[in-house]
């Protein structure tokens, strides 16, 4: 019965984490016609605060409210904050490639040795689509995602250190801190579900 009553609150939760994920990919837009364009987006104070970022934040919004509405069932058990926390940084780390992904349009910047404007938008794609594979607390999607993670991370530590951004950069030094942060919490999950299956393992 438990599960029968979870399934309106998780099902509400994924699409409104889903309508999240749409006003990401609308920040996306906004931006490539902002930085790519002549165009100026309109601000709010600061040259900063632009539309595409208010964006950002309403998509980052939903996804919280979603992530806490899909996993509501998990937040009591073991582990159930960190699960959270991890999908929104996983959220969070693919909207951070998306605000940056302007900065690499070919023809827009330094030019680096590798294309980077497809694979961090597949990166995207795969890391917003991955979110709901954590909550199945399996060792191979966790362990799956630790890999990932590390993978991402190094690749972001490599950019600024060959000089094609700054580690001066707030978007930079933001998507490194969540990348961090993830990666601590998926090996927490790991951790979790490592111990999880030696305990249903029969003696």
């Amino acid at each position: 019965m438990g599960a029968t009553m979870a399934r309106p609150r998780e099902t509400r939760g994924w699409f409104v984490y889903a309508v999240g994920v749409s006003v990401a990919f609308l920040m996306l837009a906004l931006r490539l016609y902002y930085e790519t364009g002549s165009a100026t987006s309109p601000f709010l104070l600061y040259s900063w605060i632009d539309v595409p970022f208010l964006i950002g934040i309403l998509a980052g919004a939903l996804a919280a409210v979603g992530l806490h509405q899909a996993l509501w069932y998990f937040l009591v058990k073991p582990g159930g904050w960190t699960l959270y926390g991890a999908s929104f940084l996983m959220f969070a780390v693919a909207s951070l490639f998306f605000y940056a992904l302007p900065g690499h349009v070919p023809g827009v910047g330094p030019a680096p040795p590798f294309p980077v404007f497809l694979p961090m938008f597949v990166a995207s794609l795969v890391l917003y689509l991955y979110v709901p594979a954590l909550s199945y607390g399996s060792r191979v999607w966790t362990g799956i995602a630790v890999a990932g993670d590390t993978a991402i991370l190094g690749l972001s530590v490599y950019g600024p250190l060959q000089g094609f951004v700054s580690f001066t950069d707030p978007v930079v030094v933001s998507t490194l801190a969540a990348e961090g942060v993830l990666l601590l919490a998926l090996l927490r999950l790991l951790q979790l579900a490592v111990q999880k299956s030696g305990v249903a393992a029969p003696a």
